[in-house]
């Protein structure tokens, strides 16, 4: 009896710590990687409709997992689906093929490994706009010269932050963007 408690106990404990729910804005015109993230087992990802035409969630042939969530309307319309084996799921929109994105299933990761890896910015390099996308809700930015002196901070808008630099000088910057305690720094060359 004791060794079935502990069992129970054990698969509670695994599956509470590790079942997290991340959101994308599915519409037309997202980027693949607004649309592709690294998740761990157990965890969920929301797809929320932001504009009012009909789209699906479905995974592509060679994806770990099958998931489908039909075609949908409407602005506010979400699906969801919890990933729990890992591997490489694509997938797209069945009615806009150029939607379309990857979710990348591992084995359990610490918050520090899943926001480092889950954090983007394109283009790279960038001419006069870029932008920064993120698994988690970003506070803030801020963008140093190779000397370490800032040059630029603001604060993020939400999971995408469009940046503009083009007052910016031709060279290499450390963009340090910050989620609650979570904090990354990205290489960005400005030509």
């Amino acid at each position: 009896m004791k060794k079935i408690n502990f069992f129970i106990f054990c698969l509670i404990a695994a599956f509470a710590s590790a079942q997290t729910t991340y959101d994308v804005n599915w519409q037309v015109g997202i980027s693949v990687p607004d649309a592709s993230f690294t998740i761990e087992q157990g965890d969920t990802m929301r797809w929320t409709w932001t504009d009012a035409v009909p789209h699906s969630v479905t995974s592509d042939s060679g994806s770990q997992e099958d998931f489908d969530s039909g075609i949908l309307t409407g602005a506010g319309t979400e699906f969801s689906y919890t990933f729990l084996q890992e591997g490489i799921n694509p997938y797209g929109c069945d009615v806009h093929s150029n939607m379309e994105g990857t979710i990348t299933v591992e084995a359990p990761l610490s918050i520090d490994d899943k926001f480092a890896k889950n954090v983007r910015l394109y283009p790279n390099p960038v001419a006069d706009i870029f932008t920064i996308t993120s698994l988690y809700q970003l506070d803030a930015y801020s963008i140093n010269d190779i000397s370490g002196r800032n040059v630029a901070q603001g604060v993020g808008n939400g999971n995408f932050t469009e940046i503009e630099i083009s007052n910016l000088n031709t060279g290499m910057y450390f963009v340090t963007v910050t989620s609650g305690d979570q904090q990354a720094t990205l290489r960005l060359v400005k030509k």
